[in-house]
């Protein structure tokens, strides 16, 4: 990764992840989201992009999903993705009213090592 401002980076990471995950000809949403999710996971665990940019990028297909599945056209809810968004979305929310927690390392952290590591196991 180059040296480059942190937001300037952290989009250029992003811009690579879908261009280079981009969906294949005669693969389905479902599919196409969960290869992602799974990039998606192991970008953020080696550290190649921020928590905020990743929640982000989930939340964001999350919604387009949403439409897609009311429209009709997603006809699988994709299992990853979803798995990859609930740790991300999970990181969103101090679980302290005074916010003294860090949601991410409590729980965003972990659920993503987790789903890398068997995502590792199942390669």
């Amino acid at each position: 990764m180059d040296d480059g401002p942190p937001a300037t980076t952290a989009l250029a990471a992003a811009e690579r992840l879908f261009r280079d995950g981009a969906i294949g000809e005669g693969e389905d949403i479902a599919a196409f989201l969960d290869r992602f999710a799974a990039r998606l996971a192991r970008a953020y665990h080696r550290g190649e992009l921020s928590y905020a940019v990743c929640d982000s990028i989930a939340g964001d297909l999350w919604g387009l999903l949403q439409g897609l599945w009311l429209d009709g056209v997603a006809h699988r809810w994709p299992t990853m993705f979803q798995q990859v968004h609930d740790a991300f979305e999970a990181g969103a929310y101090h679980a302290r009213a005074d916010g003294s927690d860090d949601p991410v390392a409590t729980y965003t952290d972990p659920a993503i090592a987790a789903i890398v590591a068997a995502l590792d196991g199942a390669d």
